[in-house]
């Protein structure tokens, strides 16, 4: 089947297009995804964030705690990818990069303004995210924030589109550009 996008800009525009979508739907299929990362093991490592932003250069922004698993994972191996995919068009979109984890600074300062008071919470637990708890006991909090911005720097997008005409592509990063490859599906 052709490629439905001319070049790397224009399925750029594609992606940054259906994530302005996030913004005015929070229920759409791109504002959750299920992020892997590499436990120092070896062993994979899978869970569910929530994508925050995503800029020009398609790096993909999620809010953590500092000392979750993820965090870990990434200290050891500072590489990440995030699956969405939507049940109704049957797109699937992965992308795949270095993370970069921004613990303090201007950045961080800002997006930590613009959580809404309740959700703030979550990143001042006494105890990091999944340290076991008797059942019986509630969960602590400090004044303490331990708020961290997970940054993705995509190089590399890969685009799966299932169905009775399914099509996949490719767009990456070569030589500090953009190029995109048909694949077989």
């Amino acid at each position: 089947m052709k490629n439905p996008f001319k070049n790397a800009l224009s399925f750029t525009q594609f992606i940054l297009e259906a994530f302005k979508e996030t913004d005015k739907n929070k229920q759409h299929w791109l504002k959750k995804g299920v992020l892997a990362t590499t436990q120092a093991s070896g062993a994979a490592s899978v869970r569910t964030v929530v994508i925050r932003s995503v800029n020009e250069l398609l790096y993909l922004e999620i809010h953590t705690d500092s000392r979750s698993k993820k965090v870990l994972d990434v200290l050891s191996k500072p590489v990440a990818e995030v699956l969405f995919y939507d049940p109704i068009s049957e797109i699937q979109l992965k992308f795949s990069g270095s993370v970069k984890l921004l613990l303090s600074g201007l950045e961080v300062n800002e997006a930590w303004k613009k959580i809404p008071e309740e959700s703030k919470k979550q990143y001042t637990t006494i105890l990091a995210p999944g340290t076991v708890i008797g059942a019986s006991e509630s969960v602590s909090f400090s004044e303490k924030s331990h708020f961290c911005i997970f940054s993705i720097q995509t190089d590399c997008v890969e685009y799966l589109k299932l169905g009775k005409s399914p099509q996949r592509f490719r767009m990456q990063q070569k030589n500090g550009e953009f190029t995109l490859e048909s694949l077989v599906p």
